[in-house]
């Protein structure tokens, strides 16, 4: 369970992301804190995150949306549902005001990008449906092991739902696919989980999916209470701080894997997606050292289309 604070937002609700391949875009943020309390997660190192068990609801999104959306001269082209927090949060009413954001938008002709670890319900499907061309949906999942996911991601939802998110979406002629980030090394990245994660997507009819490793950075807390067997957070940081990322988020500072580790690992895991019939692509935000690809869809012609470079 988790403390629900509701509060008025004073600024924008359509904001632009740092991330560079998204920033000439926009983004929605409903809530700023999240329930699935992802022990990898970035934003808890933000000095505005509430904390784990508080989510601040911006309860007047609707609202604020609905008289700036017809004001604006140049309607956004994309928005990406979200940056920071979890767009389909478990709660009736922010659910039912993210039907409402989503719904004015599409009206709109505009793009829609979302990333989730949470059950997607289906009147959003339904919803979807009528947009198949403005909607893209990518749903984390990085193993098909659930114990594993609920020691990296505890409060998020199950495997199976998510596998069942992607079989919904797709069967429904949605574009949809498997988000395979972040990889925790010598956990989620070993040949057999990764052969098990990818039969079980492909299983589901899932043709693409993106890639990447778990970064660490200032704020984010590696705990020896974080531990699967023999493995633990703790552990596996000695293998970073051999690469650093300077300019993530505009000038946040980053740390990977090494490049040796993560080009010959992404290499092993995109041979395996194919052999699958999985396209896999790489964000080339955290990777610039090592691929050119995007982790998101671009959009060409107010439609999207994947980057088809092959990396590595």
């Amino acid at each position: 369970m988790f403390q629900l604070i509701e509060q008025e937002r004073k600024t924008s609700p359509l904001t632009r992301p740092l991330l560079p391949c998204l920033s000439k875009y926009h983004t929605i943020n409903l809530t700023c804190g999240c329930p699935n309390e992802c022990v990898y997660c970035y934003a808890q190192s933000y000095d505005f995150h509430p904390g784990w068990g508080t989510v601040v609801y911006y309860s007047n999104m609707v609202e604020r949306l609905k008289k700036s959306l017809p004001r604006m001269r140049r309607k956004p082209e994309l928005v990406y549902f979200s940056t920071a927090s979890e767009p389909f949060l478990p709660v009736e009413r922010i659910l039912n005001d993210l039907y409402e954001i989503v719904s004015l938008l599409l009206r709109y002709g505009v793009f829609i990008l979302i990333s989730t670890k949470c059950v997607i319900p289906d009147n959003f499907v339904e919803l979807f449906k009528k947009y198949k061309d403005k909607i893209h949906v990518q749903i984390g999942i990085t193993t098909c092991d659930d114990k594993i996911r609920q020691t990296l991601e505890p409060r998020a939802a199950s495997v199976a739902e998510r596998l069942d998110n992607l079989r919904r979406l797709i069967t429904s002629g949605l574009k949809a696919e498997a988000r395979i980030d972040p990889l925790t090394p010598s956990l989620t990245d070993t040949e057999e989980s990764i052969i098990n994660l990818f039969k079980a997507l492909s299983e589901c009819g899932v043709q693409n999916g993106v890639a990447s490793f778990m970064f660490l950075r200032y704020g984010i807390d590696i705990s020896d209470k974080i531990i699967v067997g023999s493995w633990s957070l703790k552990k596996i940081a000695k293998q970073y701080y051999n690469y650093k990322v300077t300019d993530y988020c505009g000038s946040g500072t980053i740390w990977l894997p090494s490049t040796d580790y993560r080009k010959t690992k992404l290499s092993a895991i995109k041979k395996i997606a194919g052999d699958y019939g999985i396209v896999l692509n790489l964000c080339r935000c955290k990777n610039k050292d090592i691929t050119s690809e995007c982790c998101h869809p671009e959009l060409l012609n107010s439609s999207s289309s994947f980057i088809q470079e092959s990396f590595l």
